[in-house]
């Protein structure tokens, strides 16, 4: 009797999908798919009250936060670089 040491392919999942939300370029790409369209339909006609505001309002701080996140690792890295 064997017993196999290798990892599942249903193992493997997890780690990426978490590799995946965890990267902030994947934010600044979900977020952005989110905006542009938003702001089309917005901007189509600002009066009226549509549910594009609070795909808005939720999409604009997860660009924010993951731009903050890519600026943090550049500065931590030129900090390095000058060490």
């Amino acid at each position: 009797m064997k017993i196999a040491l290798t990892r599942q392919p249903e193992m493997k999942l997890l780690p990426t999908i978490k590799k995946i939300k965890n990267n902030p370029w994947v934010g600044i790409v979900v977020s952005l798919a989110i905006i542009i369209p938003c702001l089309y339909k917005i901007l189509d006609d600002v009066t009226v009250l549509r549910f594009e505001y609070i795909l808005l309002a939720i999409a604009f701080p997860v660009y924010i936060r993951s731009l903050k996140k890519i600026f943090d690792e550049i500065l931590n890295n030129t900090d390095d670089f000058n060490d």
